[in-house]
């Protein structure tokens, strides 16, 4: 039976699934007081929730919340309803996002296909409040190596990474739909979801070149853009490709190159050579000591190359910001490929 991964929506404060109930809807409540009115802001909270008006108000909205049991760890929220959640819950965006904008971001629906680096991603999107309706690939499972970069637990070892990563954003906001792909993606699903226009932003973060190409194929075919950020030591490389815009090519070379290179059979070498060169832009682009444990993985000392945990939050910031500025319409380029890096310090 695959691991539950969605939240329960309960009608009432019985029965054994709401008993451990936390109550976060009175303090939502006050939050959304001083939202709804402004001659409150910057005033002692503890007179403002004592004035007729606030009690008003929660009399007014008493009965607008709902009850979020979530089966993987007993917890039931009582929490205010999905369209105020998202009016809380987005509040501290404004005007850094505008209120018009937050909603076309909402709008979007959002493919996550690889949960390493992926599922920071896709968190921070959330947090953005990027994708309303988000779809998870990922066929492997969590193994302790990857809690260098998964924000995820010890007693979650051996789940499948969307289950975690879907978990996660549930929690964070329980009123998006989520679906989880426990087998990974493939061009046969990938074709599916495409034709019924259930993806509008792609984010690639899959390990197979051989996907790689056909994702992007695909995201062509159906002007879908497609983001992807690259480790690359303590930095991350930005690829982004606007097939919305007519861009025709894949990692900035036409489709006879990459018949000629994946007709080959995809060795460990064969796959480096074209993250280095084709993917990154060239040994020069690499951080010297990812080289060095490239090499050391080709010569079977290290059973795969490294990541780094600060990495894979930067790549989630990162895909995120050039998300937002793809659906905004704040950027018009075809193809970009940005080395993203701490300066010196």
């Amino acid at each position: 039976m695959e691991p539950v991964c969605k939240p329960v929506f309960i009608d009432k404060e019985a029965g054994p699934e709401s008993q451990n109930i936390v109550d976060a809807f009175s303090r939502q409540l006050r939050e959304l007081f001083v939202i709804d009115n402004h001659q409150y802001i910057g005033e002692d909270k503890a007179k403002v929730f004592t004035t007729p008006e606030f009690a008003v108000y929660c009399e007014q909205k008493k009965d607008d919340f709902v009850l979020v049991h979530y089966p993987w760890n007993g917890q039931t929220a009582k929490c205010i309803k999905a369209d105020d959640y998202f009016r809380l819950k987005t509040n501290r965006n404004q005007d850094l996002i505008t209120a018009e904008e937050q909603v076309k971001l909402y709008n979007t629906k959002l493919a996550v296909f690889g949960m390493s680096v992926g599922s920071n991603i896709a968190f921070v999107a959330t947090q953005a409040g990027i994708g309303q309706e988000i779809i998870l690939a990922d066929f492997d499972e969590l193994d302790t190596t990857n809690l260098n970069r998964i924000l995820a637990g010890v007693h979650q070892v051996g789940l499948n990474k969307t289950i975690i990563a879907a978990r996660r954003i549930y929690e964070d906001n329980p009123f998006v739909n989520i679906t989880v792909m426990p087998d990974g993606v493939d061009e046969v699903n990938l074709k599916k979801l495409l034709s019924d226009n259930a993806i509008t932003h792609i984010v690639e973060e899959i390990d197979d070149i051989k996907m790689k190409i056909a994702v992007r194929r695909l995201a062509r075919e159906h002007k879908i853009p497609v983001v992807m950020i690259t480790d690359n030591g303590d930095g991350v490389v930005l690829t982004v490709e606007r097939y919305d815009l007519g861009y025709d090519k894949i990692f900035d070379k036409n489709d006879a190159y990459w018949a000629e290179k994946i007709k080959q059979p995809m060795t460990k070498e064969l796959a480096g050579n074209i993250i280095i060169n084709d993917i990154v832009g060239g040994i020069e682009k690499v951080d010297k000591k990812q080289i060095a444990s490239v090499q050391r993985v080709l010569a079977k000392e290290l059973v795969s190359w490294s990541q780094l945990g600060s990495a894979a939050i930067l790549g989630g910031v990162a895909a995120t910001v050039a998300l937002k500025r793809i659906i905004l319409g704040q950027s018009k380029a075809l193809s970009i490929r940005e080395y993203i890096n701490m300066p010196e310090i």
